[in-house]
């Protein structure tokens, strides 16, 4: 048992670390970026960002998720060489969900986005985003199967550096003046065909040199669509959290505030990777323990994951905060518009690195259709906070929506996790 924990810390000491690689190279071509590109098109390529997390969890289906699920159970019940038929099943599923997507997108009319008050501008981000859906959803399903199959340096390098390559290229391309800033988009959108062909390459590697199952497969395909649609149900509301603020700053104001607002969501990202960097480690653990039913080793690997969260998140917080007007600054002058909301998001993070493993907890223990709800709640809550607040209060009024909402849907999470199971995910009881 002490081998089995030390293996979770030590690759979620590993994760992090290429994380904060990763985060060193998010911020250095930002920071290209927003000296190099008007703050119009860094604020339409923030939003195709957000926008294609949001849509991709229909394409996706919780795949992404649910296999480190499976690959627990399977782990537990002594099957793990039945992961590549899981991988091959959750394969298809995204291709004819991402593909039934995008037809339904062409079928409706550009006009109509443009009739009901959407930018012809973001319209027009919105159908890039479409299109490359189906290769945007492979990509990640392929960064979450390399994990599952204990690849964890490969797969955190995909996740968090290879990824930004094809967006590198193209903000150098632009600098040298090669292309026209307009493309930015169409750089980072483009970038995930390649990224795709990439990452199938290396999953179809890592099956042919693990063993292969040659039984019938454990879980049908309607089962693995069972368990995961409730998961890509909870993934649409949290990037929907993503989106609304920003969308409704592009409506009610200019491209400019969504690069202003996105700058201080992206320097609040380092705090976030903490959290994700711990909780997708713990994730197939938290399956397996579940599986055994072992509530005595379910609350020790809760409780060790939210003092490592805390820990780490306090102390860089206390530097983000300190150092917020330069950190800011750093990016262009402007971007310190975003200061008041930036402190709003950052305190509130640091709150949120308490709740250790949620929402981990409540997907790995067979609770998705629980926190599903508790996401719908939270993104009916943002919603009407956004829309009132945003046009008083612009960048505060988003990020004060956004703290209310974070905050409601992990202290429900918790709640219920102990009331349920009586495991305690905070670090404070």
């Amino acid at each position: 048992m002490m081998l089995f924990k030390n293996t979770i810390v030590s690759n979620s000491v590993v994760t992090l670390l290429i994380r904060i690689v990763g985060v060193a190279t998010l911020f250095g071509l930002s920071l290209l970026m927003t000296n190099t590109i008007s703050e119009e098109q860094v604020g339409y390529y923030e939003f195709a960002r957000v926008v294609l997390l949001t849509i991709a969890t229909f394409g996706l289906l919780g795949t992404d998720q649910s296999i480190l699920f499976f690959a627990g159970k399977l782990e537990a019940s002594h099957h793990k060489e039945q992961l590549s038929t899981v991988y091959f099943k959750m394969l298809q599923i995204i291709l004819i969900a991402s593909v039934a997507v995008l037809s339904i997108y062409i079928l409706i009319p550009s006009a109509f986005f443009i009739k009901i008050g959407v930018k012809e501008n973001f319209v027009q981000i919105l159908t890039y985003c479409m299109y490359i859906l189906p290769c945007y959803c492979i990509t990640i399903l392929n960064t979450e199967a390399i994990r599952a199959y204990h690849r964890v340096i490969v797969s955190e390098w995909f996740r968090n550096i290879i990824k930004y390559i094809p967006l590198a290229i193209g903000v150098v391309a632009i600098r040298n003046g090669w292309f026209p800033e307009a493309t930015l988009v169409r750089w980072y959108v483009l970038g995930f065909a390649v990224l795709g062909a990439i990452s199938t390459a290396v999953v179809l590697f890592l099956i042919n040199k693990n063993e292969r199952s040659t039984s019938p497969s454990v879980f049908t395909t309607q089962e693995i669509a069972k368990l995961s649609y409730p998961m890509a149900i909870s993934s649409f509301y949290t990037f929907l959290l993503m989106t609304i603020d920003v969308f409704l700053l592009g409506q009610y104001y200019d491209a400019h505030y969504v690069a202003y607002y996105a700058i201080a969501m992206k320097v609040m990202s380092v705090l976030s990777l903490v959290i994700v960097a711990i909780n997708v480690n713990f994730a197939p653990q938290t399956a397996q323990i579940h599986a055994q039913n072992d509530r005595f080793a379910m609350q020790q690997t809760a409780r060790k994951a939210s003092k490592y969260i805390a820990l780490i998140n306090v102390l860089i917080g206390a530097v983000l905060l300190i150092g917020a007007p330069n950190i800011l600054h750093f990016f262009g002058k402007n971007y310190t518009e975003a200061l008041a909301a930036y402190y709003i998001l950052i305190g509130t993070q640091i709150v949120v690195s308490t709740f250790g493993l949620v929402p981990t907890y409540l997907n790995m223990t067979e609770k998705q259709h629980l926190f599903h709800k508790i996401m719908g709640i939270a993104v009916v809550i943002n919603i009407c906070m956004n829309v009132f607040l945003i046009p008083k209060y612009q960048l505060i009024g988003a990020a004060i929506s956004y703290a209310v909402t974070v905050l409601f849907w992990n202290i429900c999470a918790a709640y219920f996790a102990y009331k349920i199971d009586k495991v305690h995910l905070t670090l404070w009881r």
